[in-house]
Order: structure tokens, then sequence, then C-alpha cells
């Protein structure tokens, strides 16, 4: 599961996931895979664990032309993906059920990961 691969429609926002390489297509285009960047330092998500919960937010600006359009845990078995929209707060709650990749999807700047 860690190494499941993003499609990201850039016309409609259609995300899409697959375990392995794939034809994708949406909205009459082929898709390609997006390959994702380690955050650096300053791109990082802020993440607590909470309860039995990682408690995920971000100052990460949120307009709708600039925000993070969904956050994922990826762990060795499983995978949780939270759909975000514009003009919320970044701030979820996803259940900590392993150590794993955190990935989020920046509308202008892609797919970045870092690990939990």
């Amino acid at each position: 599961m860690k190494h499941t691969k993003f499609y990201i429609c850039p016309n409609c926002g259609n995300v899409i996931s697959a375990m392995a390489d794939a034809g994708v297509s949406c909205c009459g285009k082929r898709l390609e895979d997006i390959q994702p960047k380690k955050a650096e330092e300053g791109e990082k998500l802020s993440v607590e664990k909470i309860e039995q919960d990682y408690f995920i937010s971000s100052a990460h600006e949120m307009t709708k032309e600039h925000y993070i359009t969904f956050v994922a845990l990826l762990t060795g078995d499983g995978m949780m993906i939270r759909k975000q929209y514009p003009e919320w707060d970044l701030q979820v709650r996803i259940p900590a059920f392993g150590h794993g990749k955190l990935l989020w999807y920046c509308s202008k700047h892609g797919l970045f990961y870092q690990n939990v």
C-alpha cells in the first residue's frame, strides 16, 4: 500500500488510486501517475496524536485557486483518504491504525509526503 499510485485529473479534480501501474483516463484524457515529493521542513503538515487518531493540520492557503485537495495515510496494509475543500481550514483526524506515509495534494504544487 505504501507504493500506491495516484492519478489526479487536472480538469475535474478526480482522485484515482491504484496499487500497480494502470491505464487511467478521466474527462477524455489519459492520466499519468503523480510521483510524490518528500516534503521539506517548512512544507510538512502538523501531526499530533490525540486519543486513537492523528490530528493533522496546516496553515496552508485554502483558497479556491490554491488548496490541499486531499490528505491520505498509507500503511503497509491499508489506506485512509480524507477529501478537503477550499475555504475550509485544514484540520482532519485520521485513525492512527499504524505508521506509514502521510500524503497530500496541493492544487498548485503537486503531491507531497512525510513519514508518520
